[in-house]
């Protein structure tokens, strides 16, 4: 599980961008990306992107952004302190419990079951990749949901740190 950090300040830009994808002549669906500016209250301003279609934050809004520690920080939450409004985005907009990196050790795994066992290995493989990719998918499913709990929590703490600071003098 990654630790969890909280950036708060203001907004000072955000800007939205929407990519549509073309693969084949089919389009999938299009992401929408942020780009937030965050000044904190020690002056510096960090940009941070948050890949989803919901932004309860303008410029100008006061906002605590949950993140993961890594060098470049996934927001897993934003709270906004002006209009009293947020969102969890490791519970709204989850990331798939089947991935595009599955593919290749289910490929691995069928050329392995058919080098081992020949045509039962063929016809063995479905039923055991269902099943693996069942057991896959639910362990990606708890993780998330403890995840999403965590970052619930982390925004009730922040609530009720930001709760406990005096108001600032305008």
């Amino acid at each position: 599980m990654p630790a969890l950090q909280t950036f708060h300040g203001h907004l000072v830009d955000v800007r939205r961008h929407v990519n549509v994808h073309w693969r084949h002549l089919h389009p999938i669906a299009p992401t929408d990306r942020y780009e937030l500016w965050l000044r904190g209250p020690d002056g510096i301003e960090r940009k941070f992107t948050v890949h989803t279609r919901e932004m309860p934050a303008r410029r100008g809004h006061a906002v605590s952004l949950i993140t993961t520690t890594h060098r470049r920080p996934r927001v897993l939450a934003l709270a906004n302190w002006t209009t009293i409004d947020g969102v969890n985005y490791a519970r709204s907009e989850p990331p798939g419990l089947v991935r595009v990196g599955d593919v290749p050790w289910l490929t691995a795994g069928f050329v392995g079951m058919t080098a081992w066992l020949g045509d039962a290995g063929m016809v063995l493989f479905v039923p055991v990749a269902a099943v693996v990719l069942a057991v896959v998918a639910a362990a990606r499913w708890v993780a998330r949901q403890r995840l999403a709990w965590r970052v619930d929590r982390a925004i009730d703490l922040e609530a009720w740190r930001t709760a406990k600071e005096p108001a600032p003098l305008h």
